[in-house]
């Protein structure tokens, strides 16, 4: 396992779907898990103590404005840990093929909204593993 993906809440899947996909496109392996941050403190931070011992290598956070996932994941593990900023009424945008900014193989590309943030932290989190592994910097 490489990359922990952690969520609020069950409807945030709709935006970090898309971190999930292009990982898995990348040859990335990745665990995603429901952890709400206010109600489940002590599990967040255990999660994030036993990430290394897990395989761990970068934990990506979507959290909203009000939670504090990522500072509480962050206190407690030595890896990197990426955030998607996803707002409580946000969903994720449908191909436009009007819009010439918008690829329709990448839905989050050229658009400012949660799937966007998930696409390129998801290239991030790629990138950044790609410096230790040569396969993912090759499907890069």
């Amino acid at each position: 396992m490489q990359v922990g993906i952690i969520l609020g809440s069950r409807y945030q899947w709709g935006i970090m779907q898309y971190t999930a996909d292009l990982l898995a496109n990348l040859g990335i392996p990745y665990e995603a898990r429901i952890i709400t941050a206010n109600k489940n403190t002590d599990r967040l931070q255990e999660y994030a103590s036993n990430a290394v011992d897990r395989g761990l290598e970068i934990i990506i956070a979507g959290s909203t404005s009000k939670s504090h996932m990522r500072e509480i994941l962050a206190s407690r593990t030595d890896i990197p840990v990426l955030s998607v900023p996803i707002s409580k009424t946000e969903k994720p945008k449908k191909p436009d093929s009007s819009n010439p900014d918008q690829d329709a193989e990448n839905p989050g590309s050229g658009i400012n909204d949660g799937t966007g943030n998930a696409v390129n932290t998801a290239l991030f989190a790629a990138r950044i593993l790609a410096r230790k592994h040569p396969q993912i910097r090759e499907n890069l």
